[in-house]
């Protein structure tokens, strides 16, 4: 596991905001520009008067200057997390009322070809207002659009693309936002998980490590100062104390090796329970494959080196991935066992593509892949991690164990 070191009081992102770029938000409202390219093409191509160029010139400019800018400031909102505040919403509401302006002020100076700018309005209202809100304005963007067609004396054909193109438009933009957002609030609260998991962990430890001490240090304590109190007046008892003292810190010392050895050397079955529970927290489907007779022979360095490898590749899942799916693998093959843990995920950053075997690993950046990767090359084991050919990510570890049972049931017990 990493060690991250820092001020407590230092103020820095919630978890999941790594990786969020308002770009990639803000192309939702620039992909829609190139359906203005024939429009804008017909004012040299028709021969319009100058007067009519430089007044189509400047909506547009005004137009588009707004609208980039508004979307932007809209994508860097939803980058930022920040809760939706009244000046926020105001702002939303002036921005749509504009732009909704513009385009029919134009449409009725140059040209009802000039409502296709609502097609823009209707993305920065997709992408900036609740869906409720958001059907309701798309619904009164149609009623104007019907209303200036009549107006205008477009044909039914060219007022129905209009409805349709915005409707839809107010839905992709609204469905694409909410995909991305969504996606980064799974992302974070897998690492919030992954986090609380830790923080469990180190409040058991430290109850643990409480209920183990603070008797025998109380009672090393209080033979102490009893010691201390009878030097003078009852030397022997004095020194029956002390003896006594003595024994109690063996014991206590002989105690906390014995714990912070269970801390370190985890079971292979306790860590496939464990698996399966903070992938289901996390939400991700899990899926166990084994062989009874595997696990029940392991000698106790190899199931420690097993144990840690499912630990470790679960880990990552867990904070790195993004997978729907997560599934570990444990096998025999010849005088070697194997554990596999493969997703359906990202990869991790660095990693290689996984072919071939290796004793030294280099698994990406992660101290905890290398460590991994080390162990491994103690047991004269292989080590394996990167991209599958076929997506998703796999981390297998195979060692030698020399002979063992062969069986073909299935671990019935396990996840």
């Amino acid at each position: 596991m990493e060690n991250v070191q820092g001020n407590p009081l230092q103020t820095s992102k919630p978890a999941g905001f790594e990786g969020r770029s308002p770009f990639l938000i803000w192309v939702i409202w620039v992909v829609w520009l190139p359906l203005m390219l024939p429009g804008i093409l017909q004012l040299f191509q028709h021969g319009y008067p100058a007067a009519h160029n430089i007044e189509v010139g400047v909506g547009l400019v005004l137009f588009f200057s707004i609208y980039l800018w508004a979307s932007w400031l809209r994508a860097n909102h939803l980058v930022a997390g920040d809760p939706p505040s009244k000046r926020t919403e105001q702002r939303t509401w002036v921005t749509v009322v504009v732009l909704t302006a513009i385009s029919f002020v134009l449409s009725f100076l140059a040209g009802g070809q000039w409502l296709q700018l609502m097609y823009y309005t209707s993305g920065f209202v997709g992408g900036s207002l609740t869906l409720r809100r958001a059907i309701l304005v798309a619904l009164g963007f149609s009623l104007l659009i019907i209303t200036f067609g009549w107006l205008l004396g477009l044909d039914w054909l060219t007022n129905l693309q209009s409805l349709v193109f915005v409707t839809a438009i107010v839905f992709i933009t609204r469905s694409v936002v909410w995909s991305i957002t969504t996606s980064w609030e799974l992302r974070a609260a897998r690492e919030e998980i992954a986090r609380l998991a830790v923080m469990t962990e180190r409040l058991r430890i430290a109850r643990d490590l409480h209920d183990l001490l603070g008797h025998n240090l109380s009672l090393i304590a209080l033979k102490s100062e009893l010691a201390g109190r009878l030097i003078a007046i009852a030397p022997e008892r004095a020194l029956s104390e002390i003896g006594d003292v003595e024994q109690v810190a063996r014991t206590t010392l002989q105690e906390v090796r014995e714990a912070v050895s269970n801390y370190r050397q985890p079971t292979l079955i306790s860590e496939l329970h464990a698996a399966q529970e903070i992938l289901f927290a996390a939400g991700i489907a899990y899926r166990y494959e084994g062989e009874e007779g595997v696990l029940d022979s392991l000698p106790s360095s190899v199931e420690i080196l097993l144990s840690w490898a499912v630990r470790e590749g679960v880990t990552n899942v867990i904070r790195h991935s993004r997978a729907d799916w997560c599934s570990v693998h444990i096998k025999r093959q010849g005088d070697s066992v194997s554990v596999v843990v493969i997703d359906d995920g990202v990869a991790l950053p660095g990693s290689s593509p996984a072919t071939g075997t290796s004793t030294t690993g280099k698994p990406g950046s992660g101290n905890g892949l290398r460590g991994l990767a080390e162990r491994v090359e103690a047991l004269k084991g292989t080590f394996e991690a990167g991209p599958n050919l076929g997506g998703g990510y796999q981390l297998a570890v195979s060692v030698p164990v020399g002979s063992l049972p062969k069986t073909e049931q299935k671990l019935e017990s396990l996840p």
